[in-house]
């Protein structure tokens, strides 16, 4: 099945990726009827790209497949703007790599619009707006029950990202499964995804999120069982035969809803009282299901790169304590946003490749692909899952990063596995090389994280970080000028300790300013010299003639 699903994305778009970047803000041409939604085949019927060509398809390949003042000055839809003026390039200027000069409010040069004018329904019947409904064999099933959970009426802030989370009871009246969640999506304009989250501690509710209320991407401390999720293109989940989720008199009796709204018109006048509809049944599947998240929690992806690869790791040392016993997996899941271009997971053990569990080289964030296994993949504690998200930055001027807003990026796969009592946690995150299970709660299982003994360095009265607190103070001038003699002392401290090297840099900074603020004395001081010292290594390295990547302080 996941070699039938590679071979029909492959035929049918990769033969107009390439040719987005021959048009102004050819990759992100929104869908005219379904809100959040990008038409990646600009020149085609189908929004995936492949097949028929319309008009505008048309006109383009007869221009060579080239932008020219000729094809921007057309109006290929015959809606009364001209192609430029659609596609961001008004005056006819873009030439190939530069960013457009308009890069909001986009329209398709092959569509007309707006959709909803009664000229362009004439011409637009074929165009399909609707969404497709889940197909699960389950809803039919005798005695089958459902629950609808949903904000009420709740005014969208004027921000472009917001996360709301607000608490549910499920139901408690008898032992079921949880098999099957549609979306109930009330304003299509601002939801960009939503996550169901099982709460562990029955009392967990608190008077303040018996109403949505604002909760960034951190959701509630006390739910953090994953057990659904939908975003832009996907009809909703059915979890089929082998395993589904405990809930009611001995399972999940509590859930927290997440919902993400984007709104990048900064919009006032919305509101939103979307939710989800949850299918259950006394009829248990033979195994109890428990999704696991892996992902990067940092990154930073650069502007103007045709291709641009991260990695996320859930290594053996972590899978080892993650797990009591094998699991199995019966669907995966893989998620990035709109700079998202390929993703894979995969599975190692020993060092070895076994499988890849999904290889989608065609990913868009709109085309929802669900891997389902029919033969579940066995996992054992000491297996590693292995994440690679390829990103496309053609045409961005600026850095985007890991994050929460729909114009940050993710890197994340989720994996539905059985039986969950052998599963322990419920995410498996790492930063660049760095399993963060490693420094979670300073566990004493690893006491050194490449080679830096983080609750020993993190703690402001260690006598070591006594004498590097003096000595930096009467060495150097933070937020001023470079010290000859604080160059020579930061020099060492980037040589010699291994908190301030590689990839465990960033992540020491960030988790010792958090502890104390008299860290914040400490980076200040670095900071103050770590530039020039850089700059001198570089130096040493140009004139030597060696050809390194390597920086002090990152690795």
């Amino acid at each position: 099945m996941r070699v039938l699903i590679s071979v029909l994305f492959a035929s049918t778009v990769w033969g107009y990726r390439h040719l987005q970047d021959e048009i102004p803000n050819g990759g992100g041409v929104p869908h005219p009827c379904k809100a959040n939604y990008i038409w990646g085949g600009v020149g085609h019927l189908d929004p995936h790209g492949g097949g028929d060509i319309n008009p505008f398809g048309l006109d383009f390949k007869n221009a060579g497949m080239k932008w020219t003042k000729f094809l921007c000055e057309m109006d290929s839809d015959k809606d009364g703007k001209t192609n430029g003026e659609e596609l961001g390039d008004p005056d006819c200027v873009w030439t190939k790599g530069n960013i457009p000069t308009v890069t909001i409010d986009i329209s398709h040069p092959g569509v007309c619009t707006p959709h909803s004018a009664p000229a362009c329904q004439a011409v637009n019947n074929w165009i399909d707006c609707r969404i497709g409904d889940l197909q699960c064999d389950a809803l039919s099933e005798v005695g089958m029950k459902n629950i609808t959970l949903r904000f009420p009426e709740t005014a969208v802030p004027s921000d472009e990202t917001n996360y709301l989370c607000m608490f549910f009871d499920l139901p408690t009246d008898g032992d079921y499964h949880f098999v099957a969640m549609e979306p109930y999506i009330d304003n299509v304009n601002v939801m960009h995804h939503m996550l169901l989250y099982g709460c562990e501690n029955p009392d967990a509710a608190t008077q303040d999120m018996t109403k949505p209320r604002s909760c960034g991407m951190s959701k509630s401390t006390q739910c953090k069982n994953l057990l659904a999720g939908w975003g832009i293109g996907s009809s909703g989940t059915c979890y089929g035969k082998e395993a589904a989720v405990r809930i009611g008199q001995i399972g999940i009796r509590q859930v927290v809803l997440q919902i993400h709204w984007n709104n990048p018109e900064l919009r006032s006048d919305y509101t939103d009282s979307s939710g989800m509809t949850l299918y259950y049944t006394k009829n248990h599947r033979p195994n109890d299901l428990k999704m696991w998240e892996i992902g990067l929690s940092h990154s930073d992806i650069p502007p103007g790169e045709a291709e641009f690869e991260v990695e996320a790791w859930c290594r053996s040392d972590c899978t080892s304590r993650y797990l009591s016993g094998p699991v199995y997996i019966t669907k995966a899941l893989n998620h990035m946003h709109y700079l998202g271009r390929k993703e894979r997971i995969q599975q190692y053990r020993d060092g070895l490749l076994v499988r890849d569990i999904t290889n989608d080289d065609s990913y868009a964030y709109d085309k929802f692909v669900e891997f389902s296994l029919e033969t579940p993949i066995e996992f054992k504690p000491g297996d590693e899952i292995k994440i690679t998200c390829t990103y496309r930055t053609v045409g961005k001027d600026r850095t985007t990063f890991i994050g929460g807003g729909t114009t940050d990026e993710m890197c994340l796969g989720f994996l539905f596995v059985f039986p969950a009592q052998n599963l322990h946690g419920h995410s498996c995150w790492s930063v660049q090389d760095i399993d963060l299970c490693k420094i979670q709660h300073f566990s004493s299982d690893f006491p050194l994280v490449n080679g830096c003994n983080i609750k020993k360095n993190a703690n402001p009265l260690n006598p070591e970080n006594v004498a590097l607190f003096k000595n930096l103070k009467k060495l150097c001038k933070p937020f001023d000028i470079c010290t000859h003699e604080c160059k020579q002392y930061v020099k060492g401290i980037l040589e010699s300790n291994k908190c301030f090297q590689g990839s465990i840099y960033a992540l020491y900074r960030q988790i010792s300013i958090e502890i104390s603020s008299h860290f914040m004395e400490i980076w200040a001081a670095v900071d103050s010299c770590k530039t020039e010292i850089e700059l001198d290594y570089c130096q040493t390295q140009c004139d030597s003639g060696k050809n390194s990547d390597r920086t002090i302080g990152r690795g």
